[in-house]
């Protein structure tokens, strides 16, 4: 889906993911690897719950190693005007060239698998070619049988933000 414009991070390269980045994105990429008008906020593709984390112009990405092997702390800091409104932190394993963030949400409905089902979601962050952001988001309700018609589904899109400096 992104591998065509991923820059693969690793040990050596990781800290080029430091920076700052447009809040809005300016390119998103949906389930069938087409481009879409439609565009979200890095709060919105982090899925972030409180509603006051939308209105921000600037995101600042840190990354700081930990002692356990392709294992960091991903500080993201949400900008207003150059003032710091939200701070978030997230462990986070560098695995295929991207952050794989411990942002994974799991919730279910019913009894899983028969009536309901139970939905799925993990966050990745990476660089394009060009040392743009890129945030990766991955939906899973593949539990939802209801009464003998597969009804789940997986989701799979990404979003583009541009690096200001």
């Amino acid at each position: 889906m992104i591998q065509d414009d991923l820059l693969e991070l690793n040990k050596e390269n990781v800290q080029m993911i430091d920076g700052q980045y447009e809040y809005k994105g300016y390119e998103h990429i949906g389930n069938n690897n087409t481009k879409s008008d439609k565009t979200e906020s890095v709060g919105e593709m982090l899925a972030m719950k409180n509603g006051e984390v939308m209105d921000f112009n600037k995101l600042i990405i840190k990354s700081v190693p930990l002692a356990k092997n392709k294992t960091y702390e991903v500080q993201l800091l949400f900008l207003k005007d150059n003032t710091i409104g939200y701070t978030f932190k997230y462990k986070a394993r560098l695995k295929n060239g991207l952050f794989l963030l411990d942002n994974f949400t799991s919730d279910c409905d019913e009894i899983p698998y028969l009536f309901g089902g139970c939905r799925n979601f993990r966050s990745r962050i990476g660089l394009t070619q060009d040392y743009n952001l890129l945030i990766q988001d991955y939906y899973d309700n593949s539990g939802a049988f209801l009464l003998f018609f597969w009804s789940g589904y997986t989701i799979n899109y990404a979003e583009k933000y541009k690096r200001i400096n």
